[in-house]
């Protein structure tokens, strides 16, 4: 009925709704998902690897309250992924 292209907006439309209910406690976590976000991968850049992993941890809290999964998260600095992935259990 309504052909193939309704899955994404469907998908983005329920991330964009669950990512509204933390913009105040998450603020900078909350931006990056709503701009940041591809399905569920998330490409992004932080100004040090804590603020990184503080946004990893984060957008993790949000997308597991949503019942979803982040199945990936790459920061633009060196090194920081493979610290993001020992950082995310």
């Amino acid at each position: 009925m309504f052909g193939d292209n309704v899955s994404p907006f469907l998908l983005s439309a329920t991330i964009k709704y669950h990512i509204e209910k933390y913009r105040e406690q998450y603020p900078a976590a909350t931006e990056m998902l709503d701009t940041c976000l591809y399905v569920d991968n998330v490409i992004s850049g932080a100004e040090n690897i804590s603020q990184a992993l503080k946004l990893s941890k984060d957008a993790d809290t949000i997308m597991k309250n949503a019942s979803m999964t982040l199945r990936k998260m790459e920061f633009k600095q060196s090194n920081t992924e493979e610290k993001l992935e020992r950082g995310r259990t």
